[in-house]
């Protein structure tokens, strides 16, 4: 029994983990398009992106964490945002799940990354309550803050913050000069490729454009992202649009005694699922 329990708090930190993977990838493109927007006057003050990704395993053996992302349907998606010099919001929508609403949303600063654990809760009881109506008198709503921080959701699955966190991806925040120039396997026609020096990381990130329409209001973006820690890689291609954006930080957060009815409330969560998933089979 202790064993099962185990084996399933695994599982809930592997999506998290692997989630944050995905969301390591569009960091990275800001972070590239940040330094353009230094050289480029159109996207200095800002710009809002939309971008299909897709996860690839390069074990020889699909990874644990790569396994449970599958199993959600979660290994390809987009990722809406925008973003200014200061700071940048995400919304996450995976391809299997087929809604109109974000799985969850993303904040990140210099300072702090907060993930939108309301949204991501409100997902998934209307995954359960649109098939099974009468399961809405019996999963409560949400009535918390919306936002928890990376050391609360660390905590909270029982990872290192390091599983978490998104500052690091500032060591890829370099120069022009410091970019080198590559021709990587999947580059497409008629863009061209830098590699992000990533300092003491292991990370290889790759970022392609096709440098005619570098001045355009809306530039196509290629991204390469490989993390060996974890034997996936993540490709992300897409649109960048130059804009007046105004990326404010969430001001619903979760108290640290909101993270402990959230532990009450998942567990609920899970095992209505378990029931109706033994019913369905």
């Amino acid at each position: 029994m202790a064993a099962s329990k185990k084996k399933r708090t695994g599982a809930r930190a592997a999506v998290v983990v692997v989630l944050c993977l995905v969301l390591v990838c569009v960091v990275a493109a800001a972070v590239a398009l940040g330094l353009v927007s230094r050289r480029v006057k159109s996207f200095a003050g800002g710009a809002s992106f939309s971008l299909d990704y897709q996860i690839t395993s390069t074990a020889a053996e699909e990874p644990a964490l790569y396994k449970v992302l599958a199993q959600f349907g979660g290994t390809s998606g987009r990722v809406d945002g925008q973003y200014t010099p200061e700071a940048l919001q995400l919304e996450l929508y995976p391809q299997a799940s087929g809604s109109s609403q974000p799985l969850t949303r993303l904040y990140i600063s210099k300072d702090e990354t907060l993930y939108d654990a309301g949204q991501l809760y409100r997902t998934l009881r209307s995954s359960i309550t649109d098939n099974y109506p009468l399961a809405g008198v019996l999963i409560p709503e949400w009535n918390m803050g919306s936002y928890i921080s990376q050391t609360q959701l660390a905590s909270l699955l029982g990872v290192e913050l390091s599983a978490v966190e998104m500052q690091d991806m500032t060591n890829l925040t370099l120069g022009l000069g410091a970019l080198q120039k590559v021709t990587p396997a999947g580059a497409l026609d008629g863009y061209t490729y830098y590699q992000l020096p990533a300092g003491e990381t292991d990370l290889t990130c790759i970022v392609g454009l096709p440098l005619k329409e570098l001045f355009s209001g809306t530039t196509p973006l290629h991204i390469l992202l490989t993390i060996p820690e974890h034997e996936v890689r993540i490709s992300l291609s897409g649109t960048v649009t130059a804009a007046e954006t105004a990326v404010v930080a969430p001001t619903s957060r979760m108290s640290d005694a909101d993270v402990d009815n959230f532990v009450q409330l998942r567990q609920a969560l899970e095992k209505f699922a378990e029931v109706l998933q033994k019913a369905a089979s």
